[in-house]
């Protein structure tokens, strides 16, 4: 996908189209991992080039408008700029971009966990976008040295040219999977078909639709033939509108995901609430009404109150409508004429709660039904603005549990497992205490790299009566090595149990807790092939 080395060198090929001889004016950023950088075009003052050195979805893409955040922002390389803009190449072989400045250089960096971006000169390196150990920097200084940037097409494509060995070809890293896939598809002669794919990449038109086999926007050459491409779908020839294009379904459908969760939660709910109260309703009202009973008690007090005295907890009398005797209940603290009372009081509130259950019960059906009539709705609406009105219908407003639950989820990295288990991570020592101590439920599942330094993971368990499958647990446990000290072993040892046997009191430090309860799993420290980051 638009991940791939060759897509990359497409996409720096454009962007030098636009920006070269042009000026960056500043750098900053405004959301995690993401670095904005200012270069003012002819009719286009605030274009901006946009750098993502996400482990899970690093790119390069552009907007003709970008408005800069008025708070939460941080600069950075500042000092170096304004400064021209010069060549843009790419390492040969590597996901490496040198972008040439007046005054030195811009180096972007895509490998995984390790993804920076550098402000160089003289092949030194003086600044960095996020944090690098000393030798670190020293290392890097060295290979910069070595790295040999190109920036034509004939280059990149003679990369491939040299070498004759389809299994060797089939390993190189930059090749990747997809053009395999659609090498393979293609029938014989591996190695010319790789040819073509990788030449279809670099100068053919991009199409974007939305895949209902992957539930996932689809991004490739509209020539690949490995592919059933749906009537409705968008091409291009410009490749960065096509990026855009793609971020924006995937985005859309991203929302469109977490909402119909928020909206079938909330529907659930209200109707296993309106069921109940229906159940009652309809149970008082079908048991009908005792107000005219007990006015006729009343009655009765009121005609023998001298035969009444304080003390008594009941009383027989002739019942002068049916002709026999009838036992009436009293209050023995009460006096003979707070007794009639009472029981001409209980008639009157017997006679108004009737009535408003049964005005209560009418409502309630009405309710019910409309509320059956909008997950009708629901359940065949798949467009945002569909979803959006529902949930204005339902009148979901900010401060609905589940969508407060939604926002306190951002302090967290968050992680979706096949499209149905929700991860989070904590991030450091503070905000792994609040995800365990705050977030966390009682039966959600906690994970943490053994007797080593790490993140607190969570799996969270939606519905307390599902067994959550080993290979879920297995892999929430890579997570949780991940992002611990021990993330460059082959095997880590990762602690899990339920979070009601992970406990912290007075006595334990930041980050620290006590687990009474605990099993072991072994895994290895990955973030696993279907696990989505969720952009905060």
């Amino acid at each position: 996908m638009y991940k791939n080395y060759y897509y990359l060198f497409r996409c720096i090929r454009q962007l030098e189209t636009i920006i070269r001889k042009q000026r960056v004016v500043e750098a900053y950023t405004q959301e995690r991992d993401r670095l904005f950088i200012k270069i003012p075009l002819p009719g286009k003052p605030d274009f901006h080039i946009i750098i993502s050195t996400s482990p899970q979805n690093p790119f390069v893409s552009a907007k003709d408008e970008h408005f800069k955040a008025k708070k939460n922002t941080v600069s950075f390389f500042n000092e170096y700029f304004p400064s021209p803009i010069g060549s843009i190449g790419i390492a040969e072989g590597d996901r490496v971009i040198r972008i040439e400045l007046g005054c030195g250089a811009l180096l972007i960096f895509f490998r995984g966990s390790k993804s920076n971006i550098f402000f160089i000169s003289e092949n030194e390196i003086r600044s960095s976008f996020k944090k690098i150990t000393e030798a670190e920097r020293k290392s890097l200084n060295n290979e910069i040295e070595g790295i040999k940037f190109i920036s034509s097409i004939g280059e990149v494509e003679k990369i491939t040219d040299a070498e004759t060995d389809e299994l060797k070809l089939r390993k190189l890293p930059y090749i990747g999977k997809e053009i395999i896939k659609e090498s393979e598809y293609r029938g014989t002669d591996l190695i010319a078909q790789f040819k073509k794919v990788i030449n279809e990449i670099l100068t053919g038109n991009i199409i974007v639709y939305h895949d209902e086999e992957t539930g996932k926007p689809s991004f490739h050459p509209v020539t690949f033939k490995s592919y059933k491409i749906p009537k409705d779908h968008f091409e291009f020839d410009n490749f960065i509108d096509a990026l855009n294009k793609y971020f924006s379904q995937n985005y859309t459908r991203s929302n469109v995901k977490i909402l119909k969760k928020q909206i079938d939660t909330h529907i659930s709910k209200e109707m296993e609430s309106l069921s109940h109260k229906l159940n009652n309703l309809k149970a008082r009202v079908d048991a009908g009404t005792k107000d005219e009973l007990y006015h006729h008690f009343g009655d009765l007090l009121l005609a023998n109150r001298h035969l009444i005295q304080r003390g008594m907890k009941e009383i027989s009398l002739e019942d002068y409508t049916a002709g026999t005797p009838v036992i009436i209940r009293l209050d023995e603290k009460l006096s003979p004429n707070q007794n009639v009372d009472r029981y001409f009081d209980k008639s009157r509130a017997e006679k108004i709660e009737y009535a408003k259950s049964v005005e209560l019960l009418r409502t309630a059906s009405k309710s019910f039904t409309r509320l059956a009539e909008i997950r009708e709705r629901f359940e065949n609406a798949a467009e945002l603005n569909e979803l959006l009105q529902i949930k204005k219908e339902l009148k979901m407003t900010t401060q609905n549990p589940r969508q407060k639950d939604d926002a306190e989820r951002l302090n967290f990295r968050h992680f979706l497992i096949d499209n149905k288990y929700h991860v989070f991570v904590g991030k450091d020592s503070r905000n792994n205490d609040q995800l365990t101590t705050k977030f966390a439920k009682q039966n959600d599942f906690w994970f943490h790299a053994r007797s080593v330094s790490g993140s607190h993971v969570v799996l969270r368990v939606e519905n307390t009566k599902e067994v959550i499958p080993k290979n879920i647990l297995l892999k929430a446990a890579s997570i949780a090595a991940f992002y611990s000290k021990a993330k460059t072993s082959k095997l880590v040892p990762v602690t899990y149990t339920l979070k009601k046997y992970v406990n912290k009191n007075a006595r334990h430090e930041v980050g620290q807790v006590t687990v009474t309860k605990e099993s072991v799993l072994l895994v290895k420290p990955e973030i696993p092939k279907d696990c989505e980051a969720v952009n905060e």
